[in-house]
């Protein structure tokens, strides 16, 4: 197949599956091509070694990839962010069609891409398939960005046109059907497709000393947290649990990662006097599996809101692809399923003091108790998440999907 993908974000950027997805189906023979952004997520700056132009076309692992014009940002202004999506779409609807070749089927990622996926759609004749992590607007008024409002009503307005129009659309859990049917979308059009690992990256390893030393993590007992700090991941909420815990020896929260909210993290840090939280900037995916095998527990949080209850986010494969004991803060089905599964323990989110409660558990835990969570999570990932079983079924409902 030639398939064409239409995504704001791609490597070298954290996207999501976005870029594993498509080299995976390059591997299997299909031709696929990628249209997106010059890369500046999540600083909301121009990566280095790029260069903003009306154009520019590399490859990546096999993928064709075109990188057209937008305006880079990722503040907490909304008109900044607006101009951010906004200035995408308009290039993806004025400069796309000049520079691709009719495909058998697009690949869409999100309805932010509805306006630009319909037009390309439309101008070639050409079904596509909408990816759906975040049901949109609801997320935005969830992460309290906006409560209301034209924009809202026009965003809302534009996802259900894409859900109507799509051949078919693909989820990560159950939860997301009903509510995508509300607006729209049909019920045999939604095929669940769950998360995956990057499992060249993603694995057991051995624990780095040196390493851990570096960072002052070496003899502690160390509960991560890695990955995007924003609006949704309530790191406010992880902060007060630490102070509940500063009386257990050796015992600190560990942040590796960036996004909105750091700054007001390291600030709560320094108010409340912790000397049991320490900060590590983001780090490249190949180095996470080490920082990850020094943890002696990883953390999922994310608010306590309606929606985050159908939402499993994407760094919680890698966890269980590298083995090890998972805390998990949130509210659903999927958060229930891994503890009953034996790989992570489970507590109410947006609550520090359940939250402290449940990382004393895992602390007076022994370290062969905390293994054998890790061993149940790489088995759950080895016969659930594996990317072989997930691509295919990817690839199925893209098949399915052309012939529409």
């Amino acid at each position: 197949m030639k398939i064409l993908f239409v995504s704001q974000w791609y490597s070298p950027e954290p996207d999501g599956r976005v870029s594993a997805l498509a080299e995976g189906l390059a591997e299997r023979g299909h031709e696929v091509v990628v249209i997106t952004g010059f890369p500046n997520y999540p600083y909301g700056k121009i990566y280095e070694g790029y260069c903003m132009t009306w154009r520019q076309w590399e490859e990546i692992n096999g993928v064709r990839v075109l990188r057209l014009p937008l305006f880079p940002d990722h503040s907490h202004s909304v008109i900044k962010r607006a101009l951010n999506y906004l200035s995408f779409s308009l290039s993806l609807l004025l400069l796309a069609p000049w520079f691709i070749r009719k495909p058998d089927v697009i690949w869409s990622y999100t309805p932010f891409m509805a306006l630009p996926t319909i037009w390309i759609h439309k101008l070639f004749r050409t079904p596509y398939v909408m990816e759906i992590s975040d049901i949109w607007p609801d997320t935005i008024i969830d992460t309290g960005m906006l409560k209301g409002g034209f924009i809202l009503q026009t965003m809302g307005m534009l996802a259900s046109l894409a859900y109507k129009n799509a051949a078919a659309i693909t989820v990560q859990n159950s939860g997301f059907k009903p509510y995508l049917t509300e607006r729209g979308a049909k019920p045999e059009k939604v095929f669940i497709v769950e998360n995956w690992a990057d499992e060249k990256i993603y694995k057991p390893v051995a624990y780095n000393e040196k390493l851990a030393e570096k960072y002052n993590l070496h003899g502690k007992f160390n509960v991560v947290f890695a990955g995007n700090m924003g609006l949704a991941q309530g790191v406010d909420n992880i902060i007060a649990a630490a102070k509940l815990c500063r009386e257990l020896p050796k015992l600190q929260f560990v942040f590796i990662g960036d996004g909105g909210c750091l700054l007001q993290a390291k600030n709560l840090v320094k108010k409340n006097g912790l000397r049991n939280v320490i900060f590590i900037s983001r780090k490249p995916a190949d180095e996470m599996p080490e920082f990850f095998a020094i943890a002696d527990v990883l953390l999922v949080h994310l608010r306590d809101k309606p929606l985050f209850e159908i939402t499993l986010p994407s760094k919680t494969q890698t966890y269980l692809a590298c083995g090890r004991p998972i805390l998990i803060a949130k509210r659903g089905a999927d958060a229930r399923i891994l503890e009953k599964k034996g790989c992570a323990l489970h507590c109410e989110p947006d609550n520090s003091e359940a939250l402290a409660k449940s990382v004393k558990q895992l602390y007076k835990m022994t370290k062969e108790e905390r293994n054998h969570m890790g061993q149940c999570g790489l088995d759950l990932y080895m016969t659930k998440y594996r990317k072989e079983i997930l691509l295919g079924k990817m690839e199925n409902v893209l098949m399915q999907a052309s012939k529409y």
